[in-house]
């Protein structure tokens, strides 16, 4: 196969990944755009709500993810009734996983006020909190569906279906956060039950398009009582309990990034909420990129072709430091521009475009990061990655920027620059494993 072919394979199935991630991104950038004109202490509210959400969030994408590794290996074997065994037991596990998530939460709630913030954040982020918590229980469902078709190689039904959900999330947030179409202003709470609509529609009509399409309605002929098993379940959650911990990891080092931000002021939870939402969305370019490399690497890895295998990983750690480059140029030459879109605050635009600087020089490892645990992934190595991740995010990630933010005087910048480092360090964790474990294929 030409060189060249590796980047197209990638690229075909990334970009619909890749608007699909965005989509899910743009409901919280939304939220943040709108809320952001209420004034800045709603914007820290939902900064604050989702550094604990986004968490549980994750959490539950890792116990999916490891559902495309799994059928991708499958499909390339041509076992139609094993992926079907796959893609039930994975509905079931995330129906639990979900309910599990929600607990979590709600327990949660009594322990908001303790956490160091503002009282008149807290008191906006509570409800919003509440119902975003309740829509990770159908997100949850809806991840089992898109897992199983990434797995099979299928990535555009997904981007239409939360295409479509992000349109319904921002007419219902116009209409539930200021108070259009008879309805009361509802403020960052009405953002909230956007969210918990939009996320509803989702698993509802992915279930609709499979049942009726002649081409996937055929796993679920196969479907039976003796198929759930705690064997199946034992395989998916083996698999996905570690890219559950490592993403979960990732996202709680980010998480207390934002509660250090509120122990410093308001204005600086505010700037991190708008330079985060933005780190987001980057991000899901690259995981984008990732997740097109654990589908093509997990075919590759089917057939046994190590050659294969290799030439997918680095096109994708390639594809993924070119688009995170481009990021990175315009977060440190317009940050305070971008600033501007969600805030008149002199203060949050200035102290964001600091931010945006220090967010600029990370893009790049951020992308490769992730891209190297996509191909980690796509043969089935999730455990030592988990470990590097406690590693870098927690014990080298978080007292560094405790160190620099507040020790050493350096603020929410240097805050920042400690999970950069972080960063950098799994970066070079994940690239190492990746060529040993290559090599013993």
């Amino acid at each position: 196969m030409l060189k060249s072919q590796y980047y197209k394979d990638n690229l075909k199935l990334a970009y619909p990944i890749i608007l699909s991630s965005l989509g899910q991104s743009i409901v919280q950038f939304f939220d943040t755009l709108m809320v952001g004109h209420l004034g800045k202490e709603s914007l820290a509210a939902v900064a604050f709500s989702a550094a604990i959400t986004t968490v549980a969030l994750v959490f539950g994408q890792g116990i999916g993810m490891s559902l495309t590794p799994l059928v991708g290996q499958s499909f390339a074997r041509k076992e139609t009734k094993r992926i079907s065994m796959l893609l039930q037991n994975a509905i079931s596990l995330n129906f639990f996983t979900g309910l599990f998530i929600i607990a979590v939460l709600m327990m949660f709630v009594s322990l908001m006020p303790h956490l160091g913030q503002p009282t008149e954040v807290i008191e906006i982020a509570t409800p919003y909190f509440i119902v975003t918590a309740l829509s990770l229980f159908p997100a949850q469902i809806f991840l089992a569906f898109r897992h199983f078709m990434e797995g099979i190689g299928n990535t555009k039904a997904t981007m239409v279906i939360i295409i479509s959900s992000n349109v319904l999330n921002i007419i219902l947030n116009y209409i539930f956060i200021f108070g259009k179409c008879g309805m009361p202003a509802m403020g960052a709470f009405g953002a909230g039950v956007s969210t918990l609509i939009s996320r509803l529609f989702m698993p509802i009509a992915y279930a609709i398009f499979l049942l009726c399409h002649k081409h996937y309605k055929k796993y679920f002929k196969f479907f039976s009582k003796k198929n759930f098993t705690f064997y199946t379940h034992k395989i998916i959650i083996k698999l996905g309990l570690p890219i559950a911990l490592q993403l979960t990891l990732e996202c709680l080092s980010f998480s207390m990034v934002t509660i250090m931000m509120g122990w410093l002021s308001t204005v600086a939870l505010a700037a991190y909420q708008i330079v985060l939402t933005f780190i987001t969305l980057t991000f899901q370019i690259a995981c984008g990129i990732a997740s097109s490399t654990t589908i093509l690497v997990s075919h590759a890895f089917g057939r046994k072709q190590r050659k294969e295998v290799s030439a997918y990983s680095m096109s994708g750690v390639h594809l993924s430091f070119i688009s995170m480059g481009i990021a990175a140029l315009c977060f440190i030459f317009f940050g305070g521009n971008i600033a501007s879109m969600f805030t008149a605050d002199t203060a949050v635009i200035a102290q964001s475009a600091a931010l945006f600087v220090v967010a600029g020089a990370f893009q790049l490892m951020d992308g490769t990061q992730a891209t190297l645990l996509g191909a980690l992934r796509g043969i089935n190595d999730v455990a030592k990655p988990m470990k590097y991740s406690l590693i870098s995010y927690i014990l080298i990630a978080l007292p560094i920027a405790y160190a620099l933010g507040f020790l050493l005087g350096f603020g929410p910048c240097g805050i920042l620059c400690g999970e950069a480092l972080g960063l950098s360090v799994a970066a070079l964790f994940y690239y190492t494993r990746l060529r040993n474990t290559i090599a013993k294929i």
